[in-house]
């Protein structure tokens, strides 16, 4: 390990932090400055969408009309970064709880849900930024509803 390697890798856990932070706060000023320009996502184990690549705008979007009505909290541990030269790739354990209104009263007022991330990073002006997400979904609990931007998916 460098010098410089464990500066790296508190910035790309601040990076991770920021974005997990962005969703919760609904601030997608906040959420740009974690993302590059384009991005390769994959919610496929949560949704019915392939993987594919869009622009940073068309991700806050999408996360901005499925959530915008929802108080959140994102959290995320077991954190491996792994660093090379000009990149890394970052996995975690994640935990999203969402709720329909700030006092969770019934069954139907919470959608959560449980997984693993995987990230990939470069850098973006001297900053790391994400170019790619993978949300490996272990399970959801609640009412499936509550979250406009899931698909049922076929079986």
């Amino acid at each position: 390990m460098n010098n410089t390697e464990p500066f790296e890798r508190l910035a790309i856990h601040d990076c991770l932090c920021n974005f997990q932070s962005a969703f919760d706060l609904l601030d997608w000023q906040l959420m740009e400055q974690c993302l590059w320009p384009e991005l390769h996502v994959d919610y496929s184990s949560f949704r019915n969408d392939p993987p594919r690549f869009m622009t940073r705008a068309e991700y806050i979007a999408l996360r901005k009309a499925a959530l915008s009505e929802l108080t959140m909290q994102h959290s995320f541990t077991n954190l491996f970064v792994t660093l090379t030269l000009d990149q890394a790739s970052a996995k975690c354990n994640y935990m999203i709880l969402r709720f329909r209104t700030d006092v969770c009263t019934s069954d139907v007022d919470f959608f959560h849900s449980y997984g693993r991330y995987f990230f990939d990073l470069k850098k973006y002006e001297g900053e790391w930024r994400i170019w790619g997400i993978k949300q490996q979904l272990v399970a959801n609990y609640g009412n499936l509803e509550l979250h406009p931007g899931i698909i049922k998916k076929n079986n």
